[in-house]
C-alpha cells in the first residue's frame, strides 16, 4: 500500500510543467469539448487572469495559482472556467477542502464534464472521505476515459481497497508453548542460614525444568484514520516440576487507545493482572499507562512513559507488601537498515499502604536492546539491564539496598518448523546482589518458544 499512496501523492501526479496542459487534454477528451467552449466565451480581462493562473500551474508553482484565484472567487464563482481553475489550483496546492467546494459547484451544473469529475474525486480522497471518492472514481471508470486516466482511476480505487481494509475492526488471536531449564526457579538465596534462622527449603535456590503455555487475543477497532481503541486479553501458565510451589499462572486484561498524526503517536492504556501461585490467587496489580513517542528523524525516535499502578496481595500475611506504584522511563531508539537499537533510563517509586512497612523504595536502572534483522525472517537479539532498589526502612536492622543486572541472548525464527510459527530460542542470566543476603541470588533460564498467531 505504501507504494500506491506514494504513487498517488501529490507531488507525483503529473509532472509539474505539465499538469494543468494535461489535465486540459484530458478533461477535452472525456467532456467533449466543454471546457473550450466555456473558457472561450470569458471576457479578456478574466481571461488574462485565467492564462497567469494556468503559467503558474505550468511552472509548479500550485500556490501562487491559487492565491491568485481565490481573491476573485466572491465575484467569479459559478462560471465553469473558474471553477474548475480554481478546483485544480486549490487541490494542487493542498487545499482539498477548498477544491471540493469548487469543484462540486462545477459537476452539479456539468454533471458529464469528468474532468471535473476526476478532479472532485481526488480531492475527496485528499480529505480522508474514501466513500465519495469511490463514487466519483466509479462514474468516471463507467465513461470508458483514455488509458491513462483509466490506469489513474484503477490505482486510487485500489489504494482505497486497502485504506478500508486497515480501518476495519479486527481481531487475532495466538497460542505460545514452550519449555526449558531454570537453574533457580524460586529466584531464591542459595545461604540456609540468614541471622542464626535456618530457613525454610522452599526459600532455597532450586533448579528445575519448566513448561508453558499461553493464549492471548487482540482486539483493534479503529474509530479514525489516526486513532484507535485496542483490547487484549492473556492467559498463561508456567509449570515447574521441581519446585510447585512456584507454578505461576496470570490472567492479564487490558484496553488502550492510540493516536497517530505525522512525527507524533500517543497512547493511554489500562490493565488489570490477576496472578496465582501454585493454584491460589495470590495477588492483583491495576494500573493506568500513559506514552508519547516522537519521530525525531527518518531513523531516532524517542518515547516517554508515566504508569501509576497498585499491587494488592491476597494472603493477610502478604498485605505488609501491598504498595502503591509509579513507573516511569524515556528511550531513544535508531533503526538501522537491518538493526534496530535502544536505551531507556526508567525509575520507580513504591510507597507502602501501611505507612512504615518495609516496602516503601525508591529505583532506576538502565536498559540496551539491539536487534539484528537476517535473511529470511529471523532476527537476533540482545538484551542488558542494571537496576538500583533503595528502600525506605530497615530489613532486620539493615539499610536494605539490592542490584539486579541481567543479560538475554536469544534469536527468533519466522515460518519455522512450519508456516504461521515463530521459533524463539533465548538464555538469560540474573544476578541480584543486596546489603540483606536473604535477597540475594543468581539465576540461569534457557528456553524455546513456539508461537502461532490466528488471525
Amino acid at each position: 500500500m505504501k507504494h500506491i499512496i506514494r504513487t498517488l501523492g501529490s507531488g507525483q501526479r503529473r509532472s509539474r510543467e505539465m499538469r494543468w496542459l494535461e489535465v486540459l487534454i484530458l478533461s477535452l477528451a472525456i467532456s467533449g469539448g466543454t471546457v473550450h467552449t466555456v473558457v472561450a466565451s470569458q471576457a479578456p480581462e478574466r481571461e488574462a487572469v485565467y492564462e497567469q493562473a494556468k503559467k503558474a500551474l505550468r511552472d509548479g508553482r500550485t500556490e501562487a495559482a491559487y492565491q491568485l484565484l481565490v481573491q476573485y472567487e466572491t465575484n467569479w464563482s459559478g462560471e465553469d472556467a473558474f471553477d474548475y481553475l480554481l478546483g485544480v489550483a486549490a487541490l494542487d496546492s493542498g487545499h482539498a477542502g477548498d477544491a471540493i467546494f469548487s469543484l462540486q459547484r462545477l459537476v452539479a451544473r456539468q454533471p458529464d464534464f469528468s474532468g471535473a469529475r476526476l478532479e472532485l474525486a481526488r480531492a475527496y480522497y485528499d480529505v480522508g472521505d474514501n466513500e465519495l471518492a469511490r463514487i466519483e472514481f466509479a462514474r468516471v471508470q463507467s465513461e470508458n476515459p483514455p488509458p491513462n486516466v483509466a490506469q489513474t482511476v484503477s490505482d486510487y480505487m485500489a489504494a482505497i481497497e486497502i485504506k478500508s481494509r486497515e480501518y476495519q475492526a479486527s481481531a487475532q488471536y495466538y497460542i505460545e508453548l514452550g519449555g526449558g531449564y531454570d537453574s533457580n526457579a524460586p529466584a531464591s538465596t542459595d545461604e540456609n542460614i540468614f541471622l542464626n534462622f535456618v530457613l525454610n527449603p522452599t526459600n532455597l535456590e532450586q533448579s528445575s525444568a519448566f513448561a508453558k503455555v499461553t493464549l492471548g487475543g487482540l482486539w483493534n477497532n479503529p474509530i479514525s484514520p489516526s486513532s484507535q481503541v485496542l483490547f487484549n486479553a492473556r492467559v498463561d501458565h508456567r509449570a515447574n516440576p521441581s519446585t510447585h510451589f512456584v507454578d505461576a499462572s496470570n490472567i492479564d486484561l487490558g484496553a488502550a487507545w492510540s493516536w497517530k498524526s505525522g512525527e507524533s503517536a500517543a497512547s493511554i492504556a489500562a490493565n488489570t493482572l490477576f496472578s496465582a501461585l501454585d493454584g491460589e490467587y495470590n495477588k492483583r496489580d491495576i494500573g493506568v499507562m500513559g506514552t508519547y513517542a516522537r519521530e525525531l528523524s527518518d531513523s531516532w525516535t524517542m518515547t516517554g512513559f508515566v504508569r501509576g499502578g497498585a499491587i494488592r496481595f491476597e494472603e493477610p500475611a502478604l498485605e505488609i507488601r501491598d504498595v502503591d506504584q509509579v513507573l516511569y522511563g524515556l528511550s531513544l531508539s535508531q533503526d538501522f537498515k537491518s538493526a534496530q537499537m535502544s536505551i531507556s533510563l526508567t525509575g520507580n517509586t513504591d510507597d507502602a499502604v501501611d505507612a512504615g512497612e518495609q516496602f516503601s523504595a525508591d529505583g532506576y536502572g538502565v536498559r540496551f536492546t539491539n536487534n539484528w534483522y537476517r535473511k529470511g525472517g529471523s532476527v537476533i537479539f540482545f538484551d542488558a539491564s542494571a537496576t538500583k532498589t533503595e528502600y525506605d526502612t530497615q530489613f532486620f536492622g539493615l539499610d536494605r539496598e539490592d542490584d539486579l543486572y541481567a543479560i538475554t541472548l536469544g534469536s527468533a525464527w519466522s515460518q519455522f518448523p512450519s508456516k504461521g510459527w515463530v521459533t524463539t530460542l533465548n538464555l538469560n542470566y540474573s544476578v541480584k546482589n543486596s546489603t540483606v543476603s536473604l535477597y540475594e541470588f543468581d539465576r540461569l533460564e534457557v528456553g524455546v518458544t513456539l508461537r502461532k498467531v490466528l488471525d
